[in-house]
């Protein structure tokens, strides 16, 4: 297991992206936060984003970032994610990532959804 998520958080805004966010602390960043905590953070943690263009003849662009790989998601790779209650794996660019999970009815439920909606067509999404 790489870490247990404390925290997840989802941020999902039909003009700009959607946000999922791994962490094994209860910590939030805000606008105090010292830059050098953010360059360097303490906590572990996966980040899964999706961009909308601004312009429609774009693309969205996707990214996983993660404080254990510094693999970044190619444009034409997929991410394989298999989602149980206890536990989220995730498979991209030949590397891997194992998150516990202790997540409430609410919480699972909504990763669920916005992985099936707003990551379907850049992911595989297996359940266990």
């Amino acid at each position: 297991m790489d870490f247990t998520c404390e925290r997840l958080t989802i941020t999902d805004d039909p003009d700009f992206g959607c946000t999922i966010e791994f962490s094994d602390s209860e910590e939030r960043i805000d606008e105090f936060t010292p830059v050098k905590e953010l360059l360097h953070p303490k906590n572990k943690y996966l980040l899964i984003q999706r961009s909308y263009p601004e312009v429609e003849d774009e693309i969205d662009w996707y990214s996983v970032e993660s404080s254990e790989s510094e693999t970044e998601l190619s444009y034409r790779d997929k991410m394989i994610i298999k989602l149980s209650r206890e536990l989220f794996e995730i498979n991209w660019s030949g590397d891997q990532l194992a998150i516990s999970l202790k997540l409430n009815d609410k919480e699972y439920s909504q990763l669920n959804r916005i992985l099936k909606n707003r990551f379907k067509d850049r992911t595989i999404l297996m359940w266990n």
